[in-house]
């Protein structure tokens, strides 16, 4: 798994929720966030800092790439989403990431195609930048219609009502950050 894979999605904490494609296909994005440079802390390893290049793309997206210069991980990408859903609060969003890396010699390779797994969560704006915080595949969530989960902590969702609706859920509980950005 690549570092803005790891830094945005869900695998830095137990578990995530996935889908294999998008759930979202054509609804309509937002565009909460300011295109440039920014950097990354994981609540977790507060000293480590990471460097990303934030860019728009059509359709609504967004790419965060690794702008590391030193890292193995340079150029390696997610490509974001982002929408409103109702219920949520006014400066928090639902995000869709997709791993979308840069092919390098002697590396395996991972673009992005419309079957490639997108991971889920929450973005919450702050005056700085943003939070990220990425959910656990609990019990309850593990129920829904649509939804099966693994050994590992990860819940899998075919049905985006059950997502929207475990979503909700998850922004009613206490925030836990997974991941915090800043603009440089």
């Amino acid at each position: 798994m690549r570092t803005p894979m790891i830094v945005l999605a869900c695998l830095l904490l137990a578990g995530c929720w996935q889908s294999e494609g998008s759930l979202f296909g054509d609804a309509k994005t937002v565009q909460p966030l300011t295109a440039g440079r920014v950097t990354s802390r994981d609540p977790g390893a507060p000293a480590k800092l990471n460097h990303f290049a934030l860019t728009k793309q059509a359709g609504g997206a967004y790419r965060l790439a690794n702008n590391d210069k030193g890292s193995s991980d340079f150029g390696d990408a997610v490509v974001l989403r982002f929408f409103a859903a109702p219920g949520l609060p006014k400066d928090m969003f639902v995000f869709e990431a997709v791993s979308d890396d840069k092919c390098k010699p002697g590396n395996t390779c991972h673009p992005m195609t419309a079957k490639s797994e997108r991971d889920y969560g929450l973005l919450r704006l702050t005056k700085a930048g943003a939070e990220v915080a990425s959910p656990d595949c609990d019990k309850t969530t593990a129920k829904l219609p649509g939804v099966t989960s693994s050994d590992y902590g990860t819940c899998t969702f075919t049905s985006r009502a059950s997502l929207e609706t475990a979503l909700l859920d998850f922004a009613k509980q206490s925030w836990k950050s997974s991941v915090t950005y800043k603009y440089e």
